[in-house]
């Protein structure tokens, strides 16, 4: 599991081998770019944590039922991203209204009932 704080630790995760494709590491530091804009941050250097907010990338076979559990009453949505290459799932957990987390996972890397219960939580089917 990946802890995505500053941008630096996109470039972090993005050069661990087989974690994320090249078009899948070029979302996430456009997510992160985007957030950061959104936050509207003078602080140098920025980071997440900051203001509220959390993401993580996980590797394969790391979100296990236990976490699934633990995580299901602050899931405000789940979106499947098509990148061409791959496609993420994308959790967006709220456990307060400041505070935030996103979780990133490849599909495909999860245990089969992880990945079924994801797609169950995504209410307008595939985001593109």
């Amino acid at each position: 599991m990946f802890n995505i704080d500053t941008f630096q630790d996109t470039l972090v995760v993005c050069t661990e081998k087989d974690v994320l494709p090249a078009l899948a590491c070029r979302f996430l530091a456009d997510f992160f770019s985007l957030l950061q804009l959104s936050l509207d941050s003078e602080n140098e250097p920025f980071r997440l944590s900051n203001h509220g907010y959390a993401l993580f990338v996980l590797g394969p076979g790391e979100l296990s039922a236990d976490l699934q559990k633990s995580m299901t009453i602050n899931v405000e949505y789940v979106e499947r991203i098509d990148l061409g290459d791959c496609q993420l799932f994308k959790v967006c957990l709220m456990e307060g209204n400041e505070s935030f987390t996103f979780l990133f996972l490849k599909v495909g890397t999860q245990a089969e009932d992880v990945e079924t219960w994801l797609n169950s939580l995504i209410e307008d089917g595939d985001h593109f």
